[in-house]
């Protein structure tokens, strides 16, 4: 065999593997943006769900990753994110739950970066015990509970009838969370029906 021949034939393989290479990553790439975009909820569907209007709302400050402040209308109000829970920030001794850090880490450079903070109200109680308001919260036309529950930072929990009309989107939504053992989920039993167990992962 000459040596052109070899040449060829090495500098065929090299582009048929190239080939195969990007066809598999490229496929893989969009598998990754359909699983990301599966359970989107958008403002539109929130809104048509719910019957309610979107309220624009400026950050204010931050308590962990499903509490903070905000000013709407000129008022300053305390914001309960709906239907989720993250771990306490301010728990025995006033030690962080594990995952509490990053939690309200996540949900911080959200509000403080964002453009546009948005509520919503569900079709009950506008507030709980505490008068902290009870609303989904969009950042950026994006549900800031659907990226917690997403990263696994948060949990489906506090769920109360009429409030709960994006209750199966938000349960899909930590299956797949689960499923993949993000954070929160990497211990089992730390997430118990009474809430979050931190002696399962300190001890």
């Amino acid at each position: 065999m000459k040596a052109s021949d070899i040449k060829t034939i090495i500098t065929s393989g090299t582009v048929i593997l190239a080939v195969v290479l990007y066809l598999l990553f490229n496929n893989s790439s969009k598998e990754s943006e359909q699983i990301s975009d599966e359970y989107k909820i958008t403002p539109e569907l929130a809104v048509e769900a719910t019957g309610n209007e979107l309220i624009e709302a400026q950050y204010i400050s931050i308590n962990d990753g499903d509490t903070f402040r905000v000013k709407v209308n000129g008022q300053e109000e305390r914001i309960r994110l709906l239907m989720i829970d993250t771990p306490e920030m301010n728990y025995d001794k006033k030690d962080p739950m594990p995952y509490a850090e990053e939690a309200k880490s996540y949900t911080l450079n959200l509000l403080e970066n964002a453009s546009k903070i948005e509520l919503l109200y569900d079709v009950g109680p506008e507030t709980d015990n505490y008068g902290r308001l009870l609303t989904y919260v969009f950042v950026d036309d994006v549900l800031l509970q659907e990226l917690l529950l997403k990263e696994g930072y948060a949990a489906v929990r506090y769920i109360n009838e009429p409030n709960n009309t994006l209750e199966k989107e938000f349960r899909e939504i930590e299956e797949t969370a689960k499923a993949n053992k993000l954070n929160i989920w990497e211990h089992e039993n730390y997430l118990q029906k009474d809430g979050f167990h931190p002696e399962v992962i300190q001890n």
